[in-house]
């Protein structure tokens, strides 16, 4: 019998992570036998992200969903604190979330957001991972090389502890000029830490569930030597899709969409759910 993953580690007993509201957008499935999914966006964005076209659209192939903001972040609390936030309250937000839904979901997650996801995935045994345009935990060695050829002021104010200011060409490839600045606009702040978490290489323990990799072909942020690096290091071959860097809302996001619910269908088929870990009592999850 497997030992009970660590949800709390040693050390995090005497210095808690602080509760905070935290907004999560549900689309839900009556009677669905799929697995729910959860969406975890990445720097500066909020649960709007998956909202504006991943949401009704997984539900049209049957999954519930739930797009969750993190801390400082879209509607959830922490505003004020955000510049003291460190990646590990944002896997406490992420665990919070899980332990209120009913079942052990899919962990999808973008950009910083697969940093925490790798986080979670060691300790929570979810149906799957799916890393979009990830961040290896190992660091990004290319992304940043190519960050300060590219956008040398930007990525230096980053490291500096400035967050990264991003346009809409870091970010889609595909979309109507109109549609790409209003997107630009609700980006908000990233806290330094969590910035700084990604130039920190971590060896993280292995992750038992299953998780895809996957790639964006006109990625000009997250560099293609470290999406296979991140895919690599979990033992898996990257899957390339059409777009920029923000999959979910460029133009090509039907077809990035429909190849993430291919594997999952393939991966996590329908039926009754796997055990999941331990349940934590949720604290101040807002559904709405």
């Amino acid at each position: 019998m497997k030992p009970a993953p660590k949800v709390l580690r040693r050390g995090e007993w005497g210095w808690p992570t602080k509760p905070v509201h935290l907004e999560v957008l549900s689309e839900v499935v009556p009677e669905t036998d799929r697995p729910p999914l959860l969406f975890l966006h990445g720097l500066g964005h909020g649960a709007w992200c998956f909202a504006q076209n991943w949401q009704a659209a997984a539900a049209e192939r049957g999954y519930s969903s739930y797009a969750m903001s993190l801390r400082g972040h879209g509607g959830s609390g922490g505003q004020t604190r955000l510049g003291r936030t460190t990646l590990r309250d944002y896997v406490h937000d992420v665990l919070q979330v899980i332990s209120s839904l009913d079942q052990p979901p899919v962990l999808v997650a973008h950009s910083l957001g697969t940093l925490v996801a790798q986080r979670v995935l060691q300790r929570y045994p979810a149906r799957a991972g799916v890393l979009l345009t990830p961040i290896p935990a190992g660091g990004i060695p290319s992304t940043m090389v190519s960050g300060l050829r590219s956008k040398p002021v930007d990525f230096t104010r980053a490291v500096l502890g400035g967050t990264l200011r991003l346009n809409a060409a870091d970010l889609f490839a595909d979309l109507p000029e109109a549609t790409a600045r209003e997107y630009v606009s609700r980006i908000g702040r990233e806290s330094p830490w969590a910035q700084y978490a990604m130039l920190v290489p971590e060896a993280l323990r292995p992750i038992e569930s299953p998780v895809m990799v996957v790639g964006a072909e006109k990625d000009t942020l997250v560099a293609a030597a470290d999406v296979r690096r991140c895919a690599r290091a979990l033992g898996v071959e990257p899957v390339w899709v059409p777009g920029g860097h923000d999959v979910m809302l460029d133009g090509s996001w039907r077809t990035v969409l429909s190849t993430v619910l291919d594997w999952v269908d393939t991966t996590c088929p329908p039926g009754p759910p796997l055990p999941g870990a331990r349940q934590m009592q949720p604290l101040e999850v807002t559904f709405t």
